[in-house]
């Protein structure tokens, strides 16, 4: 994908139920809002992680487009020591 800056409003109504990988984003002051930004990839749920860990370093920020509603954890380890 070409890098296309948008705006978050933009980003929403174009890829609905999506993580947006953005590049030169403008926040929301110290919130972690994006106002804009160069929309770099579109990623879904389920390769998210895997997309965060390919690209350390490269000064993205990622969001998802619209509130999922799903709880829970990503890749928990539990162990119980006993002694």
């Amino acid at each position: 994908m070409t890098a296309k800056r948008m705006t978050w409003e933009e980003m929403v109504k174009t890829y609905p139920d999506m993580w947006v990988a953005v590049a030169n984003p403008v926040m929301d002051g110290d919130s972690p809002d994006i106002l804009e930004g160069d929309v770099v990839a579109t990623v879904s749920d389920d390769d998210i992680g895997d997309y965060e860990v390919d690209h350390i370093g490269e000064g993205l920020k990622y969001c998802r487009t619209t509130d999922s509603g799903w709880n829970g954890m990503f890749y928990a380890d539990f162990s119980i020591t006993t002694v």
